[in-house]
């Protein structure tokens, strides 16, 4: 609103210049049609229907959408302008011929649909998963969608449906029971899997202790014979202590540090760094053995 009053007041200004200066009493209104999202064909003739618009000059830009391909984007002038010479006035129309958009392949075969990503200029990456509902080979999702604009080059990724096991999800539960259900599959399905429980965060929980928080492949990922799984799980360790870490080879300040985070008491001593190993000013022995688990005192031995 208060564009529009700027705007209308200039041109009150404009006038009173106008006519202050002699320049002439009859001014002209021009009225230019609003043409927005309108296609070519209908733009050009709602234009053409005014008759103080003569030239037009059609002017591409990239449309902001798929939608918006072959439709206007707008004019210049637009609006209402006053003339002082009554004639034909030129204006640009601009129309949306351009852009990158990503093409419709759902439902197409996996290389139907490679090949139309590639003329259309992106780089396909095809991600499998076990669909039963739909034919094997046939994609059900594209990254990003249909119609979707997306720069030339860049990757489109294709879930593609895959005849095989559907990788259970594993995520919460635990990991014992889990490597129980691996073989379960293998005994059915006679696909040879091979399931690891890799000891990954530690937990001051003692119900999420063997609690699986990452799996790989993910849930709903196709597996083939022989495929491998590997599932990382929590480790309970008490309230109040900690996994102690390798700080042998670390500075005195870099060891002190590292154990005063874990809120440890710490006693240092010195002794002689072995000729062969130069370990002055760094630790060389560490009373409680890295990975063990421990709420202290520890006692570091700094070279000197």
């Amino acid at each position: 609103m208060f564009k529009r009053t700027v705007s209308f007041l200039f041109v009150i200004a404009l006038l009173a210049g106008l006519f202050a200066s002699g320049a002439g009493a009859t001014m002209y209104l021009v009225q230019i049609p609003n043409v927005q999202n309108t296609p070519k064909g209908e733009c050009e003739k709602i234009l053409r229907a005014n008759k103080r618009i003569g030239e037009i000059i059609w002017v591409e830009v990239e449309a902001p959408m798929y939608t918006q391909v072959g439709k206007c984007q707008g004019t210049e002038p637009s609006g209402s302008l006053f003339l002082i010479e009554d004639k034909p006035i030129r204006i640009k129309v601009k129309i949306a011929t351009q852009g990158s958009f990503v093409p419709m392949v759902l439902l197409m075969s996996e290389a139907d649909a490679v090949a139309a990503l590639k003329k259309a200029g992106y780089a396909p990456k095809i991600e499998y998963y076990s669909e039963e509902r739909l034919d094997p080979g046939k994609v059900k999702m594209s990254d990003p969608g249909p119609g979707v604009k997306h720069a030339k080059g860049a990757t489109v990724l294709l879930r593609v449906a895959k005849a095989g096991y559907p990788m259970p999800d594993f995520i919460g539960k635990n990991a014992g029971g889990s490597l129980q259900h691996i073989q379960q599959i293998n005994d059915v399905k006679k696909l040879a899997l091979k399931g690891s429980v890799i000891k990954g965060k530690t937990t001051n929980v003692a119900q999420d202790d063997q609690k699986v928080y990452e799996q790989s492949p993910a849930a709903g990922s196709v597996l083939s014979t022989g495929s491998e799984i590997k599932l990382t799980a929590y480790k309970y360790v008490k309230p109040g202590t900690i996994i102690m870490p390798n700080l042998i080879g670390k500075t005195e300040k870099e060891a002190v540090a590292t154990l005063a985070a874990a809120r440890l008491k710490v006693d240092v001593k010195y002794g002689p760094s072995p000729r062969q190993i130069n370990l002055k000013n760094r630790v060389m022995q560490q009373s409680v053995s890295a990975g063990s688990e421990t709420a202290g005192p520890i006692v570091l031995t700094i070279g000197k």
